[in-house]
């Protein structure tokens, strides 16, 4: 058996309009996607691309990534005053 070594990575592609709203977020909200934490947003980098999302813990159940992707795009809303993000737009990568 072969042990996984790779983690969930659930978030949208940054787009340069998205950008824009990161870099002049809502106030109170960097903590958001700044701070450390597994409970909020991280923004990382997966070859050329730059995502913002979070991780899922290995083992996470399938049925709970509908409301993982509802958080996501709530979060963003939340940050840049409303941009608007399409459920389908969020995807799962592994990292």
């Amino acid at each position: 058996m072969s042990e996984v070594s790779k983690r969930l990575f659930v978030g949208i592609k940054i787009s340069s309009e998205l950008q824009n709203g990161l870099n002049s977020p809502a106030p109170g909200t960097e903590h958001y996607f700044k701070a450390d934490n597994t409970d909020y947003l991280q923004i990382v980098n997966m070859g050329e691309e730059k995502l913002i999302g979070r991780y899922v813990k290995d083992g996470f159940p399938a049925n709970e990534i509908d409301n993982v992707t509802r958080n996501v795009c709530s979060i963003i809303r939340l940050i840049t005053r409303g941009h608007r993000v399409e459920e389908n737009s969020v995807r799962i990568y592994a990292s």
